[in-house]
């Protein structure tokens, strides 16, 4: 039997319950602490950055509380965090990064701290973690990209980028990235095994270093299609927002892997009160409505996406992070050794 789920998850009946601000006496702790900046490293896109730093600075600016944004890869996050858990100086207050496997980790070494917002109780389950040690604040979906100008008809299934009719016209991640590529990995892992990966750079797939790579090569019309984000194809294509660029998605049959972004506060941080009205705001509406749109969904139940989505009636893949975590250097390590014959 597969162990992992293929969601399609329904809103839960229950009445969310009300979300609540941080209250007066954190804010003020917050605003008297370290100047009132909240650091916060994040690996995600800069428009999103911008959208929650401005955001966050709107509602709270008056009450002396600041964002600062520093960008940093997942792996770069949790290198520069263990090294400065050892010197006793810790930079961020809060980690946000789309590698559940990462925060497993940091979880069960316990070096996060706990912080329980009474706005989780709106959240779907996979949100949230027991102890309260990370949260999922958004998410967004991994899919096909493809040239509408050269492609006419979508392709509809992971097995096309292995359909000889397209060989040479295609890219996907390349697997020793990490990050978001290792979600490509697992995905192919548990829906078709490791000798899919054969087949593939026997198409002569293109191994490309970001998801970003393959969106451009694919509106130039240098690849037919290829392994893109939704957070990149509706923020470039015939979208609301979008640039009109000759790109659209597609969902494969088999479903799409579920990119969760985790959010966590840090051991230690400068500003560990301001992280926790950090969290508050992210995780209210207020804050989902802000962080979420251009192919981002949050998993709220009340809330997905200012585009009005429907994760309910969407085909994708819900990974268990600690299956993920356990076998991510095994199938890193033999994806790559196939797909370079290293």
């Amino acid at each position: 039997m597969r162990r992992f789920a293929i969601a399609l998850v329904a809103a839960c009946a229950a009445t969310p319950a009300a979300a609540v601000d941080p209250g007066p006496e954190l804010i003020k702790q917050a605003a008297a602490t370290a100047g009132g900046e909240i650091v916060v490293q994040s690996a995600l896109f800069d428009s999103t950055n911008k959208d929650f730093a401005q955001g966050f600075n709107a509602k709270f600016g008056s009450q002396g509380l600041h964002v600062k944004v520093v960008r940093y890869q997942s792996s770069q996050q949790v290198q520069l965090y263990d090294q400065e858990l050892r010197a006793g100086k810790v930079s961020a207050d809060v980690m946000f990064f789309v590698e559940p496997p990462l925060f497993v980790r940091l979880a069960r070494e316990d070096k996060l701290t706990k912080y329980c917002s009474s706005n989780f109780a709106d959240y779907r389950p996979e949100a949230l973690t027991p102890a309260c040690s990370y949260f999922y604040v958004n998410s967004y979906l991994q899919y096909l990209a493809y040239n509408t100008d050269l492609m006419p008809q979508p392709p509809t299934s992971w097995h096309d980028l292995i359909d000889p009719k397209w060989k040479g016209k295609t890219s996907i991640p390349d697997p020793k990235i990490g990050g978001g590529h290792y979600y490509f990995v697992f995905t192919i892992y548990k829906l078709f095994g490791k000798d899919w990966f054969a087949k593939v750079r026997g198409n002569d797939a293109l191994l490309t270093q970001s998801h970003g790579v393959t969106e451009n090569q694919v509106m130039s019309g240098e690849r037919y299609f290829g392994v893109s984000i939704s957070v990149l194809t509706r923020n470039d294509g015939p979208y609301p927002g979008g640039k009109q660029a000759p790109i659209k998605e597609s969902l494969p049959k088999e479903g799409g892997a579920l990119l969760a972004g985790g959010l966590g506060i840090t051991k230690g941080g400068p500003n560990p009160a301001g992280a926790k009205v950090f969290v508050d705001w992210a995780s209210s509406l207020e804050g989902q409505r802000v962080i979420n749109h251009n192919g981002l969904f949050s998993l709220r139940k009340d809330f997905t996406s200012r585009e009005g989505d429907d994760l309910s009636k969407m085909h994708y893949l819900w990974f268990d992070p600690d299956e993920m975590e356990k076998n991510r250097d095994q199938y890193t390590r033999e994806a790559e050794k196939i797909l370079t014959g290293d």
